[in-house]
């Protein structure tokens, strides 16, 4: 019987071991493969925000006209290597990554010594283009510096707090204009980060400033102008920047694009209709250089800012001038108002973004409560609402337990009404709850009795 009771518990307990290996086994199998995953995604989360699809720290999709020159997210050091494009060539000796990036990521910081954060470049053919669309999130830290800079042709940063930009385009006779100006917006003194951006178009000649995708600044120059800076030096990024001797991030998710080319073909598109229908848009546009085109690309906004390609359109050269194109967008507008614009590629690669047109959808306004007054009433009130259609309304009140003390019922046409609630029943002063309902709706509010 003994013999017997131990050759039971060796058993069990080789067939516990067992089972304990296999149980490690899976459990580091699972711990690789996890492991495996998550280099996986951190790896590819630069190559996300490269592609331009995915939202940026500020919450907007980058613009997706023209190709990224050049992308920086800081996210490990050194600082110099780019997540796309060319790596710069030097920055400041203490310039390093570190936690305190936009959207809790690693940024840029100039380090704890004083040092300007200094990232240089070389300014290649590639960086020689006609237009230029600058895009950087910083949170303040000084008064003075540069988010980019290019020897004196261009300097796009800040002086007294004050938003500052500085660049030349050319001019007929093979010299250059300057535009130099300090717009009226000045950083907030908050430790927010902010998206800063600069575009310059050749095709319109007109050159922006935004701040989080607002406008703060524009100036219109001549149309098809090209900017005055090839072999104009190298660039810098954070020339006179040092965060006042502060190791914080300051600087996060920098990313230059082009914003295509001069033409003499810029003018060939005859026009650009926008045409509402059942929710969609229907877009049709006509051009006089259907054989030099090689395809179109229709791009969407919602706020005349950021866009994103809604389709290619391959150009056919058999169409006679001013035959048109047409395409639907099928995408039911989220917004009002849609904006939409054209870009041109033609065939020897250079492109054109034509200027946005915008499209205004019918939106029915739905049934509400537009304003009680006064909300602390004595005797009476009035409140203003509003109905899709004419019907019957039913009015509540009720205590803070939910029970109903008032009703009251009356017909009212379509749109804003106004109906006067008269205290009848002397209610006893405190908070109440005030519905109306209509067509098996109930909108509330709160009013109180003084």
């Amino acid at each position: 019987m003994k013999k017997s009771l131990r050759r039971r518990n060796r058993q069990g307990r080789r067939m516990s071991m067992r089972l304990a290996m296999v149980i490690g086994t899976f459990s580091g199998i699972f711990l690789l493969t996890m492991g495996w995953l998550v280099y996986l995604n951190f790896n590819n989360l630069s190559k996300t925000r490269a592609s331009g699809e995915a939202e940026e720290g500020g919450g907007i999709s980058l613009n997706s006209q023209g190709e990224i020159l050049a992308e920086f997210t800081w996210e490990k050091d050194p600082v110099t290597t780019a997540t796309l494009g060319p790596d710069g060539t030097r920055c400041g000796k203490d310039a390093h990554s570190m936690s305190g990036g936009r959207s809790s990521t690693n940024g840029l910081s100039p380090g704890p010594n004083g040092k300007d954060i200094d990232l240089e470049f070389e300014a290649s053919e590639l960086y020689n283009q006609e237009g230029i669309d600058i895009s950087i999130d910083y949170r303040k830290s000084e008064p003075e510096g540069s988010f980019f800079s290019r020897s004196n042709n261009f300097n796009f940063g800040f002086e007294n707090n004050f938003i500052t930009i500085s660049y030349r385009t050319e001019n007929s006779k093979g010299g250059s204009e300057q535009v130099r100006e300090r717009t009226n917006y000045e950083i907030p003194d908050d430790p927010l980060y902010r998206t800063y951006r600069f575009i310059y178009s050749p095709n319109s000649g007109k050159a922006e400033i935004f701040v989080n995708s607002v406008i703060v600044w524009s100036h219109q120059g001549n149309a098809n102008t090209p900017l005055y800076w090839k072999n104009a030096g190298n660039i810098v990024i954070g020339k006179n920047m040092n965060g006042n001797g502060a190791d914080k991030a300051i600087l996060d998710n920098l990313v230059i694009r082009s914003t295509g080319s001069v033409s003499p073909l810029a003018e060939s598109l005859l026009n650009f209709m926008l045409e509402p229908k059942e929710g969609l848009v229907k877009v049709h546009w006509s051009s006089s250089a259907n054989d030099k085109v090689d395809y179109y690309t229709i791009e969407r906004s919602v706020n005349g800012v950021d866009f994103v390609n809604v389709s290619n359109v391959k150009s056919s050269p058999e169409k006679n001038d001013g035959e048109e194109y047409e395409f639907t967008d099928k995408t039911a507008a989220s917004t009002s108002i849609v904006y939409y614009r054209l870009r041109q590629t033609f065939l020897n690669g250079k492109f054109v973004t034509h200027p946005l047109s915008a499209i205004k959808f019918k939106t029915e306004k739905d049934f509400a409560i537009e304003r009680v007054n006064p909300q602390n009433f004595d005797h009476s009130f009035d409140i203003s609402y509003f109905i899709p259609k004419s019907g019957r309304v039913w009015m509540q009140l009720s205590d803070p337990q939910g029970k109903v003390i008032s009703t009251e019922t009356f017909e009212a046409p379509k749109g804003k009404n106004v109906h006067v609630y008269k205290d009848q029943q002397n209610l006893q002063r405190g908070e109440y709850t005030l519905n109306l309902i209509f067509d098996n709706k109930k909108v509330s509010t709160k009013v109180t009795k003084s």
